[in-house]
């Protein structure tokens, strides 16, 4: 038996088990003290926003694929 962990919403994903909250939670927690890191250390608007791309593209895929095989 496979828990549905996330319920597809158009192109959304919403977490409707604890894992499923647990994995956006653990995503969200990973990203916010690499955000604040980036912008303390960032020499320029631009060079900022490229790091902060890499991390969330990088995030935000592996985020969608747990969704996308936990959902229904």
């Amino acid at each position: 038996m496979n828990p549905i962990w996330f319920k597809r919403l158009g192109v959304f994903y919403i977490p409707t088990h604890f894992a499923g909250y647990f994995i956006t939670l653990l995503a969200i927690a990973f990203l916010v003290p690499i955000y604040i890191a980036i912008t303390r250390n960032g020499h320029s608007i631009s060079d900022d926003l490229y790091q902060l791309f890499v991390y969330t593209t990088c995030t935000a895929f592996w985020w969608k694929w747990i969704a996308e095989r936990t959902s229904n």
